[in-house]
């Protein structure tokens, strides 16, 4: 990735920055945040604001109401192991703390990146004032030190470890020599808002889509201002539309509301009783009949079909045991069947948009 600017692909919009042009190595590396629909409308009403602080860090701010967001996309070197790469360290560092220092108190911010740092808790010394909480993976290294360092200056917490998580849902890469797992991706949040950050969390077969040794972190945001009463909303019911154009099932459902209406039809009822058990039936048994199945409830594309799911999840479920058995006799095997599943999920996918 390299230079900075904004990028459109359909509705989404990618702000990246990367080392310059100028300069290409294999080395190079940059950062990125992609907006999708709603997040790039909000963005653009906005005015459009980002800025790219360098190759590791890169800026973007919502106007939302009644909060504004700052988020920053970041990318630290190792951990330093040679007097070039400290320097480099602390290059980042510095950068990265102008950078707070330029976010409004008042807005909400949002750290999230690759920090290539391994973090310690002490769960004996837990207080409101801890940045780090009690559910870390790892022995603190020198870049977990600086971390560390930098939350506590700026009221920061390192969301991660706060939510309690099977050890497969914490960490993010595996080391390829010693095969153990770390946590190196974090999401940064301010004190003030750290309520808002609801919970923290890897999945592992999403990465198997885009073939890379990091895990997606997902992180999950509420904004909490005040307590505020719950509506009595009614729920509205979802209905799968492949079950609807059911004939079986449609029989089934005319045959249960035909019967509903006879047990009703009787002089000892009002007409909006009458009415209101016809309603509370039809809802009743159209949930039965129609109601879509979890496991295939997806939003997806007009052109995505079934067949392309399926051999996309396999994909996923490939790349996860070529991971788990990279070090072995087998490791071979499973690195060919995922790139024989990858090619054929891109050979499909292009056959079908071409079609439709």
């Amino acid at each position: 990735m390299y230079d900075s600017g904004v990028k459109f692909v359909n509705d989404y919009t990618m702000i990246y920055s990367g080392a310059p042009s100028d300069n290409k190595t294999r080395k190079a590396h940059g950062v990125a945040i992609c907006l999708d629909p709603i997040a790039t409308k909000v963005w653009k009403d906005s005015g459009s604001e980002w800025e790219a602080v360098s190759e590791r860090i890169i800026k973007i701010r919502l106007k939302c109401t009644p909060i504004d967001i700052t988020v920053l996309s970041v990318y630290s070197p190792v951990n330093p192991s040679t007097k070039k790469v400290a320097e480099d360290a602390d290059k980042f560092y510095f950068d990265l703390q102008d950078t707070i220092n330029n976010v409004s108190t008042n807005d909400m911010l949002i750290i999230m990146g690759d920090l290539n740092a391994r973090m310690s808790g002490n769960q004996q010394q837990l207080s409101p004032t801890n940045c780090v909480g009690p559910f870390t993976v790892d022995v603190e290294n020198e870049n977990g030190t600086r971390l560390k360092n930098l939350c506590e200056i700026n009221n920061i917490i390192v969301s991660n470890t706060f939510f309690q998580h099977k050890l497969l849902h914490q960490t993010f890469w595996m080391h390829p020599g010693n095969k153990i797992w770390h946590m190196l991706d974090y999401t940064l949040a301010n004190k003030k808002f750290r309520s808002s950050v609801e919970d923290v969390q890897m999945y592992r077969r999403a990465s198997g889509a885009i073939g890379t040794d990091h895990h997606l972190m997902r992180t999950k945001i509420k904004i909490h201002l005040k307590s505020r009463r719950k509506c009595d909303l009614q729920k509205k019911i979802s209905m799968d539309a492949v079950k609807l154009k059911d004939e079986k099932l449609v029989e089934a459902f005319q045959k249960d509301l035909r019967e509903m209406v006879d047990d009703v039809n009787v002089d000892t009822i009002s007409i909006d009783e009458k009415y209101e058990l016809f309603v509370s039936h039809l809802k009743k048994k159209a949930e039965e009949h129609f109601i879509p199945d979890k496991k295939f409830n997806r939003k997806r594309k007009e052109w995505l079909t079934d067949e392309i799911l399926k051999i996309i999840d396999k994909k996923a479920m490939a790349f996860v045991e070529w991971e788990n058995h990279r070090g072995t006799n087998l490791e071979a095997n499973y690195r060919n069947k995922y790139k024989r599943l990858r090619k054929l999920a891109k050979t499909k996918i292009e056959h079908r948009q071409e079609e439709y």
